[in-house]
């Protein structure tokens, strides 16, 4: 007589457990994806060969601009090479030839 509530209820463990299982998996998947993402983060960074003050400076004029063209100004300034100048002068060089093209026009 209560055979059927007995399968379902062992149905239900069943199910419960196979749930517990695939949320395992997902958090699992996530934890991956975060790993995998910091690591391209930290190998990107480390591409670009920045002392940590000129990282935080490029961060600060990243979140600065709004527009993806902004933020490729901002990282050519970074990566430009001049053996006569600091990189910290490429920051300001961009605005300078910025207001001089205004001027012009």
């Amino acid at each position: 007589m209560y055979e059927r509530i007995d399968r379902l209820r062992d149905e239900l463990e069943r199910a419960k457990k196979r749930k517990a299982e695939a949320d395992q998996r997902v958090k699992n998947c996530e934890e991956k994806l975060k790993a995998a993402e910091n690591n391209q983060i930290i190998a990107e960074v480390n591409a670009l060969k920045l002392k940590p003050e000129e990282l935080a400076r490029l961060l600060q004029l990243a979140t600065a601009q709004k527009s993806a063209d902004g933020f490729d100004e901002v990282a050519d300034a970074f990566t430009k090479s001049d053996p006569g100048k600091e990189k910290s002068e490429y920051i300001y060089e961009d605005e300078e030839s910025e207001e001089t093209e205004d001027e012009e026009n």
